[in-house]
């Protein structure tokens, strides 16, 4: 009979990941938030820029300079491409609007959402990222 050694790696649960994100918290030890509370909020750059790193556990948000690119441009952009035309469909055929009509509200609605799911996109990328690449441990200094 062989001997089941206990593998060097703790099981990753997929859940916890994604409820941390879900909830914008560290993706580590979900306590530490991801980002600025939408009250503390000042400018644009705060809601899109997560914060340096969980003061916690350490594990850094930002990585590299593009590190949240594919997130944003290929994750966000087709969820809120896919969104504008479902909208575009459904408001000329339910509701059967002019052109022009369909164009400015499927554009608020998509800058909106665009604006709106950015933090959840970040978040749901870096606990993938960390589920399938996970950051190794700190050198004992």
């Amino acid at each position: 009979m062989l001997d089941q050694q206990p593998s060097a790696k703790p099981r990753r649960n997929v859940w916890r990941y994604l409820g941390r994100a879900m909830k914008l918290r560290c993706p580590l030890c979900g306590i530490s938030p991801l980002f600025l509370p939408w009250r503390r909020v000042e400018d644009l750059t705060d809601w899109f820029d997560t914060l340096d790193g969980c003061p916690r556990c350490n594990y850094p948000y930002h990585r590299e300079p593009g590190y949240f690119l594919f997130a944003l441009w290929f994750i966000n952009f087709w969820i809120v491409a896919i969104f504008g035309v479902i909208e575009v469909l459904a408001l000329g055929f339910v509701f059967n609007l002019s052109t022009p009509l369909m164009i400015f509200i499927t554009l608020i609605a998509m800058w909106a959402l665009g604006t709106l799911s950015v933090r959840h996109t970040k978040s749901f990328f870096l606990a993938l990222d960390h589920l399938v690449h996970p950051l190794p441990d700190p050198p004992d200094s």
